[in-house]
C-alpha cells in the first residue's frame, strides 16, 4: 500500500507542476495599422517584424505606392530595398515573447511593385526558420512579379510549404528578398499562419480528469485508514 500510495503522489505531482503546453491556429495580418506608415519595427498579433537595419513599412491596398505596389485589398507588410524609401536591410526577422514556439502553416506574399519597372522587386524570397532546439530550415519562393495594384488580379501567392514546417517548432522566422545573387531587395507579406504553443495554458479536459483521478487515488487510503 505504501508503494502505491508513493506512486499515486508522485503522478499527482507531476500533473500538478508540469507545465501546459497547448498548439492553437493563428493568422498574423497588419490590419491594427489603419493607415500606411514607415516604422522601425511593426507589431501585429504578439509578433515583431525588425529589420537588420533601416524601416519597414505598411502598404494599405496597395495605394501608397509608386510606381503601384502588389495589392490584395488589405494592409501588408511592406519590406523595402536599400534604395527606396523607407529602406530596409534583410533579412527581416518574426520573433515573439508571448509564445514558446510557432509552426508555420501558411503565408501570402508578392513582389513590392512590378519587377520589369521599377528592377528592384525581389524575384524570390527565403524564408529561415529558427528551430527551438537549435538549427534551422529554410525554403525558397518564387515571385511571379506580376501585380495591377489595386485592381482586380490577385497580385499575392499563397506559398506551397515544404511538409517539414507543419512539425518545425520555431522560435524565429527570418525573409530575405533576392533578385539572382542580390540581397535584400523588395517584397510584401500577409496572412501569416502558424500554430502558436504557449506555455502555461489551461490543461484540456483530459487532463483535469487523469489528475482529478490521481488524487482520489491518493485519498482512498487516507479514507480506509480512518
Amino acid at each position: 500500500m505504501t508503494t502505491r500510495l508513493c506512486k499515486t503522489a508522485a503522478l499527482a505531482s507531476m500533473l500538478v507542476i508540469a507545465p501546459w503546453a497547448m498548439a492553437a491556429p493563428l493568422v498574423v495580418t497588419f490590419e491594427n495599422y489603419p493607415s500606411t506608415g514607415v516604422h522601425a519595427t511593426v507589431n501585429s498579433q504578439d509578433f515583431s517584424f525588425s529589420p537588420a537595419g533601416g524601416t519597414i513599412a505598411i502598404a494599405a491596398n496597395g495605394s501608397n505606392c509608386s510606381p503601384t505596389c502588389a495589392a490584395n485589398g488589405t494592409s501588408a507588410l511592406a519590406v523595402g530595398a536599400p534604395n527606396l524609401n523607407p529602406p530596409s536591410v534583410a533579412p527581416v526577422t518574426m520573433s515573439t515573447a508571448i509564445y514558446a514556439s510557432f509552426r508555420l502553416t501558411g503565408l501570402d506574399f508578392a513582389e513590392l511593385s512590378e519587377s520589369a519597372a521599377t528592377n528592384y522587386s525581389a524575384s524570390t524570397i527565403v524564408l529561415t526558420g529558427l528551430l527551438s532546439g537549435g538549427g534551422t530550415i529554410s525554403q525558397v519562393l518564387q515571385v511571379d512579379g506580376l501585380n495591377d495594384g489595386p485592381g482586380g488580379a490577385a497580385d499575392f501567392q499563397s506559398a506551397v510549404l515544404d511538409s517539414g514546417w507543419s512539425t518545425s517548432e520555431l522560435v524565429a522566422l527570418q525573409f530575405a528578398g533576392f533578385i539572382g545573387a542580390s540581397a535584400n531587395e523588395a517584397f510584401q507579406l500577409d496572412n501569416i499562419a502558424l500554430d502558436v504553443t504557449r506555455v502555461g495554458a489551461v490543461p484540456e479536459p483530459g487532463s483535469l480528469a487523469l489528475l482529478g483521478l490521481g488524487m482520489a487515488l491518493l485519498a482512498g487510503p487516507q479514507r480506509r485508514r480512518a
